[in-house]
């Protein structure tokens, strides 16, 4: 059910969201809570937000000490690179084995996390090998989360199910939905123009229409996003979405000990190209191969998210092409015939061509 929040509360989570600095964040997140009225409706809602406070203090807390000891300690943030970033959990010994025999890291590290490329047909995708688990370390238990969270995609290393069972419930009680949901939406603030909130349905609204998301949108101050619906998405599915109460990660097993787990998909040890695939499908991303009017295409993808439209590409490629956009051909899955003219929210799939012809 849709938490029923008065504007003020509403005005106060939009401020967050648009906050920069951690610190900025801190004290949005603050005049939140203090907004938010306290009944059984928000009791979820302030849990997590409470939560999310004292996360956002440590970090505060641990920058405050990077910059007056610059270059000492372990760091926990990895920027991304590739087509993304897998972070990995589970057994110790396995994570390092699965790291030598995947990526260039070929020795077992001293220091956590360690980062590598694996190399995937012709795209590379970051793997982050991650310290133990040890559940009653709550500073390293909270970075391990961060890790997790900031990922694209985790890889769950495990002797066996039990194993499995026990990192899928820590994953829950910390925020993190390992198990694909029915449908997900997301938000996209970050567009050119004032041309309001445009939705890109690529599944169904289920119990809600266009309207109520847009008025639901437009309640927390939102003007202008484009709006993905992939799958099935209900009104409460776009609260969540708002409010980043829960994070869907998607999620590969490998075991040494084969089983079945409904919604999962399990790989056995040592079948490394069948992970690979499953790792680079579980990404959800496509490629896309960008070409100039009358030259070959690129040899290198351009590695977007499944669902992307041709005006993403040209945002992600130069601000200029997605201001100047006039219209794309493409070659490939997407379009009927090759070299099909296509408009700003064409969405394309992985293996299109794509020109883009500017004003």
């Amino acid at each position: 059910m849709v938490t029923n929040l008065p504007a003020e509360a509403k005005a106060k989570w939009l401020k967050y969201m648009d906050a920069k600095t951690t610190e900025e964040k801190i004290k949005a997140l603050q005049e939140f809570l203090s907004a938010v009225p306290k009944h059984k409706g928000t009791e979820n809602l302030v849990y997590w937000a409470r939560r999310r406070l004292a996360e956002l203090k440590e970090e505060a807390e641990l920058e405050k000490r990077k910059s007056s000891s610059v270059g000492k300690g372990i760091q926990f943030f990895i920027e991304k690179e590739g087509a993304g970033q897998v972070v990995l959990l589970g057994d110790n010994d396995l994570k390092n084995k699965l790291m030598r025999e995947l990526t260039n890291v070929k020795t077992d590290p001293k220091d956590m996390p360690v980062p590598g490329m694996m190399q995937y047909k012709d795209v590379k995708i970051q793997l982050i090998n991650t310290p133990q688990l040890i559940f009653n370390a709550r500073s390293l238990i909270g970075k391990i989360v961060g890790l997790a969270k900031n990922a694209d995609e985790l890889l769950l290393v495990v002797k066996d199910q039990q194993m499995f069972n026990n990192l899928k419930s820590f994953l829950e009680s910390n925020g993190i939905i390992s198990r694909k949901p029915s449908g997900r939406v997301i938000i996209d603030r970050s567009r050119y123009g004032n041309s309001g909130i445009r939705i890109v349905n690529l599944g169904k609204l289920i119990n809600t229409n266009e309207d109520e998301v847009r008025k639901y949108l437009e309640s927390f101050g939102i003007k202008n996003a484009i709006v993905k619906i992939i799958g099935e998405v209900t009104l409460d599915d776009i609260e969540r979405e708002v409010f980043e109460t829960s994070i869907y990660k998607p999620c590969v097993v490998v075991s040494e000990e084969p089983f079945i787990a409904n919604g999962f998909t399990v790989v056995k040890w040592g079948e490394w190209d069948k992970l690979k695939e499953e790792v680079f499908k579980g990404l959800d991303v496509i490629r896309v191969y960008t070409k100039e009017p009358g030259e070959k295409p690129s040899s290198e993808p351009l590695v977007i998210k499944r669902g992307a439209t041709v005006i993403d590409v040209a945002k992600k490629l130069h601000n200029e092409l997605a201001e100047q956009f006039k219209y794309a051909r493409v070659w490939g899955k997407s379009v009927k015939f090759p070299g099909q003219k296509v408009g700003a929210y064409h969405v394309l799939e992985d293996g299109d061509i794509i020109e883009i012809h500017t004003t």
